[in-house]
């Protein structure tokens, strides 16, 4: 942290930023179209929503029609070529033959899913293995369930859909590893067993979730998790998408910087800000005067840190000076200690990506700020991102 050596352009301009900045600050906990799918996929295909039929119109499978994609991917297994020399079939067992248990504790990603998003304690089965009673929110139909088997763990982007934007290309562990992403919050998702699979493997021109209230959160997880993986969006889902977001799909997703750790200068960790206005949904690069705006921002750690308590810091470079924001928004000088910077959100666990709200405020005055995030482990080595975010409010 001590090679931060960003300036802003005068000590007074900072004390105005910070006024206005902090002004705004509130802490908040960890967070977070039918239409016809004319665009074609990889395989030259595409579903049609009215009647939630498949159909062919280029490539090997030029003029077949299927009853759903998964009966085309069906049939697909059935012929002897692949259908180009660089798109090997889909195969779901290549992606997940079965829910992973990465720490050799018994509990597999599934029921490890199904702690993490229970917002009660859940209830484990007598060896320890699996969840037998918890509370759990499907915001895709906004019903609450307890009980295990009535929900799935779904793929935000599903496996098959995945595999036609690109994933068909990576190596067998990438796939199972995207298959079992318990780090990243969006790729995984509680959903009731009925409307995941009215979900299929269809993209958000195809379907998207009975809660309309939803629909925003949905489609930036979607762009967030495709972005995450460099999956491809074909038009008709860019359209889609950007229909909801009212925006560009650049801005479905959060700013994503690398972080580093500051006693090995190892990249890790993955650190996004954004800022949003009004009842806009998707991010904007800049905020404008008079208008209700929210800067969040989202911390992907390290994997080797989940579970670890930690705390999360928010630092501001300005002038000669450096401050660490403070849970009650008082801005404190950075005295050369790192153990000095003092916690925004003191002392918490990581279980998987977080998101967490910065400010929310209304400005009257025109601001641009340089802004890193970080978190301290308990053994006081920081995780910072790399470089700083810009906030501007014009």
């Amino acid at each position: 942290m001590q090679e931060i050596n960003h300036r802003l352009d005068s000590l007074s301009l900072m004390r105005r930023i910070l006024v206005a900045f902090t002004a705004g600050l509130t802490l908040l906990q960890s967070s977070y179209l039918y239409s016809h799918g004319g665009g074609l996929n990889s395989y030259g295909c595409h579903n049609q929503t009215s009647n939630s039929s498949y159909h062919c119109h280029s490539g090997v499978y030029s003029g077949l029609s299927f009853a759903s994609q998964d009966a085309f991917l069906a049939h697909v297994q059935t012929q002897t070529g692949v259908i180009t020399e660089n798109s090997p079939m889909y195969s779901r067992n290549d992606y997940l033959p079965y829910w992973a248990d990465e720490d050799g504790d018994c509990i597999n990603t599934r029921h490890e899913a199904l702690i993490i998003e229970s917002r009660i304690q859940v209830t484990m089965s007598e060896n320890g293995c699996s969840v037998i009673k918890g509370e759990w929110l499907d915001q895709a139909t906004n019903q609450i369930f307890t009980e295990p088997l009535d929900v799935d763990i779904d793929h935000t982007v599903a496996l098959a859909e995945a595999h036609v934007s690109g994933a068909s290309q990576w190596s067998t562990e990438r796939k199972r590893t995207f298959a079992n992403d318990l780090l990243n919050s969006a790729v995984l998702q509680v959903m009731d067993d009925s409307t995941n699979a009215s979900k299929s493997d269809k993209d958000p021109s195809e379907w998207l979730p009975p809660n309309e209230s939803y629909h925003c959160s949905y489609v930036k997880n979607w762009v967030e998790v495709k972005n995450l993986y460099g999956l491809t969006f074909d038009e008709d889902e860019k359209s889609a998408i950007e229909k909801i977001l009212e925006t560009s799909i650049e801005y479905g997703a959060r700013k994503g910087i690398s972080g580093i750790q500051a006693s090995t200068s190892k990249e890790m960790a993955r650190f996004g800000m954004g800022i949003t206005e009004g009842s806009n949904c998707g991010y904007s690069s800049v905020g404008s005067l008079y208008q209700s705006t929210l800067i969040d921002f989202s911390i992907s750690p390290d994997k080797e840190h989940l579970g670890q308590t930690v705390d999360i810091l928010v630092v501001a470079v300005l002038g000669e000076d450096i401050y660490s924001i403070s849970d009650k928004a008082e801005l404190v000088p950075f005295t050369g200690d790192t153990n000095s910077l003092v916690a925004f959100i003191p002392a918490t666990v990581f279980r998987e990506s977080n998101s967490f709200r910065l400010v929310e405020s209304v400005f009257s005055e025109a601001i641009s700020a340089s802004i890193y995030t970080a978190y301290r482990l308990a053994s006081g080595d920081l995780i910072y991102s790399s470089v700083p975010f810009t906030v501007e409010i014009k």
